[in-house]
């Protein structure tokens, strides 16, 4: 039993018997019975006149024979072979097949009319039907304008035709990605890459960039310079990608994802040009670059932190500054004098005194992520390479604050260089290497970004006698952890072991001139004998552990 959908004829059938007739007919067509059966049938099918049907059917049949690819004025010229002109006398039934939404203008976001410069496709949901033999609902044709989306896959897909047929024309493919791109003059996009990329070859080079990563696809930059640029000057195309000195390179809208060779080499969208592409979403294309670790409040675990009274004050003013509405008032109060509204602090002191755990502990109360820096990440073997890193942990570290902002209660996270004395050294003789020239180049970028910062940037270091004298006065806060006294060892080793007597307690607060991170130490191992042989370690056990915690006495040589 039939259903109300199915039909009583061959729809594909008397689409073939039509355009048998049609093609290269001139237009005059010797009209038969079964011909005007068809077209008749089809008349009633498609809800068009007879000329409409002839069109449409020579539309299809194109479709089919082209792989479906998109067709022209021209097109349809050749098919029937006949003059251009002829066939704009047809410009009211083309203009009555967009309007019916059987055909779309893949040129223009809203357009309707026919002109030279028309480039159409035909609707998936009418070819659905047709190939399943189905009714038409009119309502289902109708579909979603197209967005810059569309736009930039419409020009990927050239690049895709042109390689697949092995056409080697640049100048043909760059004409019809001109064609493409005037029918979106209209959107702002269009709009904002015209002024930033007056030439149109970087233009289109940036469109095929942003229609692989859509794809999920990294941009093989030797196939696309071939596409796009004059194969008589492929060298000095290449040459300029490769040494970055372009306008896409110098408006930071492209970056290497792969640059060992040219013939290896990939790039895609930077920030900015995610930015510029994505706009609001351009979250959902994000991902943490290498070196890069973001730490949630809710993964830090709570730990009681012991200070000096000194370092109490500090760290106290410093916890009240990280409140979200008081961080704002004293941010707006720095922007409206004048002065840098970023909030930089330099933790110093010796290892296990605290600074690291004291970072964590503030992201945890005041709710805010950490952005953690791996410095040895921010250092490449290959010239140049290391200072665009450290430019992209600032560049991604701002979008990573607007992400963070436009969540619900969201906060700016903190910026942590820990050990920063590896990037924050003095600076040496720039004379005296290229590595040198590098590392200063490097603390440059770093000075000037934090004069710029609009966040939270934490550092820290044990050996801050060896950083720079330009960057006392960029750090806001700055806290020396000492190590710690009598009194809060006391109640560091309390706090652990609780087990322990008083006395037991202040006999190793006075007599191990412990950090905190060691005594940690000596807790952990404790915990690992109680696990081993189910009982808490003896005194002199814990003792031994002391003893052995401090790396000090005469250096051996050998095991």
């Amino acid at each position: 039993m039939k259903t109300k959908k199915e039909l009583k004829f061959d729809v594909i059938n008397a689409i073939g018997i039509v355009s048998e007739k049609l093609e290269n007919s001139g237009f005059k067509v010797k009209e038969s019975k079964k011909f005007e059966e068809n077209v008749h049938s089809l008349n009633n099918y498609f809800g068009t006149t007879e000329h409409e049907t002839w069109i449409l059917c020579a539309m299809i049949s194109y479709y089919f024979d082209n792989e479906g690819d998109s067709l022209c004025i021209n097109d349809i010229s050749r098919f029937f072979m006949a003059p251009v002109m002829k066939v704009m006398a047809y410009k009211k039934e083309i203009e009555s097949l967009l309007a019916k939404c059987y055909i779309k203008n893949s040129k223009g976001v809203n357009s309707k009319t026919v002109n030279l410069k028309n480039d159409f496709v035909l609707s998936e949901s009418l070819l659905e039907c047709v190939l399943h033999n189905r009714k038409i609902v009119l309502d289902e044709l109708v579909e979603a304008e197209p967005t810059i989306f569309d736009f930039v896959r419409e020009i990927g897909k050239l690049c895709i035709r042109r390689y697949n047929k092995r056409e080697h024309s640049s100048s043909m493919i760059l004409r019809q990605c001109k064609i493409v791109e005037e029918g979106y003059e209209s959107t702002q996009f269009v709009q904002d890459m015209k002024v930033l990329l007056p030439d149109e070859r970087y233009r289109m080079f940036f469109y095929i960039v942003c229609s692989n990563l859509l794809d999920g696809d990294d941009t093989i930059l030797q196939n696309t310079i071939l596409d796009i640029f004059d194969k008589v000057d492929f060298y000095g195309n290449a040459n300029e990608f490769m040494n970055e000195k372009n306008c896409l390179f110098e408006n930071d809208l492209i970056e290497f994802t792969n640059k060992e060779t040219l013939s290896e080499a990939e790039v895609n969208l930077s920030i900015k040009g995610k930015e510029l592409f994505f706009g609001e979403n351009m979250k959902l294309y994000m991902k943490s670059p290498k070196g890069i670790n973001i730490i949630k409040p809710e993964d830090i675990h709570t730990k009681e932190m012991f200070y000096s009274r000194e370092n109490q004050e500090q760290v106290d003013m410093l916890r009240a500054s990280l409140e979200e509405e008081k961080l704002k008032a004293i941010q707006e109060r720095l922007k409206k004098n004048g002065m840098p509204s970023g909030l930089t602090v330099l933790f110093h002191g010796g290892p296990g005194t605290g600074k690291t755990e004291t970072v964590y502990q503030l992201a945890k109360v005041t709710g805010r992520k950490i952005y953690h820096i791996d410095i040895s990440s921010t250092k490449s073997c290959w010239f140049g390479e290391s200072e665009k890193i450290i430019k992209r942990v600032f560049s991604e570290y701002k979008q990573f604050c607007k992400m963070c902002r436009q969540e619900k209660n969201g906060k700016a996270p903190i910026l942590l260089f820990n050990e920063a004395d590896g990037v924050l050294a003095k600076r040496k003789d720039a004379m005296t290497s290229t590595v040198d020239q590098t590392e200063n180049t490097i603390q440059n970028i770093i000075l000037e970004e934090m004069e710029k910062l609009d966040g939270i940037m934490i550092a820290t270091t044990n050996l801050a006698g060896n950083l720079d004298a330009a960057f006392e006065r960029r750090f806001l806060f700055k806290v020396k952890f000492e190590q710690p006294t009598i009194e809060a060892k006391t109640k560091i080793w309390k706090s652990k072991m609780d087990w322990l007597s008083d006395s037991v307690v202040e006999h190793f607060a006075q007599n191990y001139d412990l950090s905190g991170g060691q005594i940690d130490n000596v807790v952990r191992k404790a915990m690992m004998e109680d696990v081993l042989y189910g009982k808490h370690p003896s005194i002199t056990k814990l003792e031994d552990f002391c003893k052995t915690e401090r790396l000090c006495g005469e250096r051996k040589i050998g095991f």
